[in-house]
C-alpha cells in the first residue's frame, strides 16, 4: 500500500475548480450585461483604452448634441436640430421635458349587480304547489 497519494491534492483541485467557476460566472455576467469584462480588466492592467470605448468617444466627438429648434421653412413648420439655422428669424429653441409617459386607460368600475327580486310567475307556481 502506498504511503502518499500521487498527483495533486484534493485542496488544489478545489481551488482550481473555484477559479474556473469564477471565470465562467464572469463570462456569463458579461454576456448578460452586453459588456466585455475581460477586455475592460485587460485594459486596466495594461493601461490601454478598449477599442469599443474609443469608437464611442470618436462617435460622440463627431456629433455634438444640439438642442431641438422649431422654425418655418418654405411655409411649413419644421422641428429639427440641423435644418433650423440661427439666421432664420422664426427659429425658436424647444425645451424638452422628460415625462413619465403614457398611462394605460383605466377600466371603469362595474355597476353592482341588482339583488335578485321575486318573479311573479314563479311565485304563482309555488303557491299552486303548496
Amino acid at each position: 500500500m502506498l504511503h502518499r497519494q500521487r498527483g495533486i491534492s484534493l485542496l488544489w483541485v478545489a481551488v482550481i475548480m473555484g477559479v474556473l467557476a469564477a471565470v465562467m460566472m464572469a463570462g456569463l455576467m458579461s454576456m448578460r450585461h452586453e459588456r466585455n469584462y475581460f477586455a475592460e480588466a485587460w485594459a486596466k492592467v495594461t493601461d490601454k483604452v478598449p477599442a469599443q470605448a474609443m469608437e464611442q468617444a470618436t462617435a460622440l466627438a463627431d456629433a455634438p448634441a444640439q438642442p431641438l429648434k422649431r422654425c418655418v421653412i418654405d411655409g411649413q413648420t419644421v422641428i429639427s436640430n440641423t435644418e433650423c439655422k440661427d439666421d432664420n428669424r422664426s427659429t425658436r429653441t424647444i425645451d424638452i421635458h422628460d415625462t413619465k409617459g403614457i398611462e394605460a386607460p383605466r377600466v371603469p368600475p362595474k355597476p353592482p349587480e341588482a339583488a335578485p327580486g321575486s318573479n311573479p310567475a314563479l311565485d304563482k307556481v309555488i303557491e299552486q304547489q303548496t
